[in-house]
Formats: C-alpha cells, sequence, structure tokens
C-alpha cells in the first residue's frame, strides 16, 4: 500500500506540535486523515493543555519540560472504522488525544498534572483516561470539547 502525502503536515498547532503528529496513522498510512478547520481549531486547544503538561513533565535538562509523543490525534470516519474507533469518538472532531507513555507511574504523573492545571486554570477537561491494552502498553487518552465537557476520570484495561 502506498502511503498517503498528508497536507499540511508540519503546520504548527502551538510551540512544540505540528498538525502531523496528531493526524499520522502509522497502522493505516494509506487513509485520508485531513482534519477540517473546526477540528483544528479543537486540536490547537487541546494543545493548550499539552504544552502545560509538556512544561510540568521531568524533561531531560533542568528548565526543560518533557517531550509528549502523540500515539493517536485526529481521526477521520474511515480512519476510525479502520481502527475499531468508537463511533462517538472525540478524535472525530479534533478534542482528543492518545499519549504515549513508558509505563503505569508515568500515566499516573501526567494525569495529576492535567488535573492540577485544570484546577489552577479553572477549565473543564471532557475525559482523563489511564488506558492499558493486553500487551501490557499504556497510555493516556484525553479530551477537551469546546463545551460541556465532563471531566471523566477513569482507568480502562482495552
Amino acid at each position: 500500500m502506498e502511503q498517503i502525502i498528508q497536507l499540511n503536515s508540519n503546520a504548527k498547532l502551538s510551540e512544540h506540535f505540528s498538525l502531523g503528529e496528531f493526524t499520522k496513522s502509522g497502522s493505516h498510512p494509506e487513509v485520508y486523515n485531513i482534519p477540517s478547520h473546526e477540528a483544528i481549531a479543537n486540536l490547537k486547544r487541546l494543545c493548550v493543555w499539552l504544552e502545560a503538561l509538556r512544561e510540568a513533565s521531568p524533561g531531560p535538562s533542568k528548565g526543560r519540560g518533557a517531550p509528549i509523543i502523540i500515539n493517536s490525534g485526529y481521526r477521520s470516519p474511515q480512519l476510525n472504522r479502520k481502527i475499531g474507533g468508537a463511533a462517538n469518538s472525540n478524535h472525530l472532531t479534533g478534542c482528543a488525544v492518545d499519549i504515549r507513555t513508558s509505563g503505569m507511574e508515568q500515566a499516573i504523573c501526567y494525569a495529576a498534572i492535567l488535573i492540577k492545571y485544570s484546577k489552577e486554570s479553572n477549565q473543564d477537561f471532557d475525559e482523563l483516561l489511564i488506558e492499558k491494552n493486553r500487551y501490557g502498553a499504556v497510555w493516556v487518552h484525553f479530551a477537551v470539547r469546546p463545551k460541556d465537557n465532563r471531566r471523566k476520570v477513569a482507568f480502562l484495561n482495552a
């Protein structure tokens, strides 16, 4: 299968995050995964939180936050179907991100930072889930909607 070139993948959503990080698909590079303007606005809102997470995460040197690695961000309906995503996933609107972690301890640290940022900034999030699959991989699923955020926090075994 030939990989499809995604347009504007180098476009910056924030200081440390690009559109390409949120639209790449390692498992299905043949699927068009181009977000709407509304989804890009949602991704930019999400990046505000990710910049705060990056800044507060222990980094390789003093005064610098740790890089945040995106496993999954925006998903087109076609990509979401191919990977078996939920029909009402926040990924479809650019409101969700799955963040790679090195394990449960880092996932809990990320969750604590995001909750602290929520309290300090007086902003709500929709979902903060620590997920683990049957192979032992652990990641943080985090979502922020433009409105009607639920503050759902949970541990899930996928």
